[in-house]
């Protein structure tokens, strides 16, 4: 018996695609749905208002602050739901992909379910890299998102070495769009000297760490910095 149900041009696990996608495809911003009058609530009190020596950052300083992003939960939430998605879509650590092909008769080449596979992650990426609030549309780095991608994209050793890397590195890197860059190369250099999965592999790793910068350069607009809420474009009302 077969472990999948196979379709006419290739082998679909159809219930793992299913989770992979929801787990992908869910935009980190409806995670706040439900809490944000809440959250405004403890922010209108006198203390809470109050910054701590410690927590402030120079005027106009880019750089992402590591205390704030590993002190939000919704980051860590990111972070599992997107190495669970990504190992559901392209498989590892014993997993099967749940997109393969059958390898003979009228299924689908290889490469054409993998390219299958690099359109579901990379619109998985843009459902986080694109939020719109304030009545027009920012453009987020969902940075422990695209770390959890690596981990079924590049494997264990190679995504671990360069999330460690990058975050002693960020008080070297400006803003963003810096730190993103240098994650794209961090993670193909690893990726390359461990070689798992062959090169391929974290190469589409390092492209979905390029893209919120690409959007960013062909859009005009500077990514949102984490630490900071975005200010609505000149001109727009509210």
């Amino acid at each position: 018996m077969a472990p999948y149900p196979t379709s006419l041009f290739m082998t679909v696990d159809f219930t793992q695609l299913l989770v992979g996608l929801l787990l992908l495809w869910f935009p980190r911003q409806w995670m706040r749905l439900g809490i944000s009058v809440g959250t405004r609530r403890r922010r209108t009190g006198g203390k809470a208002d109050q910054i701590q020596p410690w927590e402030r950052r120079e005027p106009g300083d880019p750089r992402i602050s590591f205390r704030l992003e590993f002190g939000k939960v919704r980051n860590y939430v990111d972070l599992l739901r997107a190495a669970a998605g990504g190992l559901a879509i392209v498989g590892g650590f014993g997993i099967l992909a749940s997109l393969t092909s059958g390898g003979e008769g009228q299924a689908l080449p290889a490469w054409q379910v993998f390219a299958l596979q690099t359109a579901i992650l990379g619109f998985g990426a843009l459902t986080q890299i694109l939020r719109y609030e304030r009545r027009h549309v920012s453009l987020y780095p969902p940075i422990f998102y695209l770390s959890g991608l690596s981990l079924g994209l590049c494997s264990a050793w190679p995504a671990l070495f360069a999330f460690v890397l990058i975050w002693g590195l960020n008080p070297m890197l400006g803003g963003p769009q810096w730190f993103l860059s240098a994650y794209a190369l961090v993670i193909l250099v690893f990726g390359f000297l461990f070689r798992a999965h062959g090169l391929t592999l974290p190469m589409v790793a390092s492209g979905l760490f390029l893209l919120p910068v690409l959007l960013s350069l062909l859009a005009r607009r500077p990514l949102v910095n984490l630490t900071r809420k975005p200010a609505p474009p000149v001109g727009s009302s509210g």
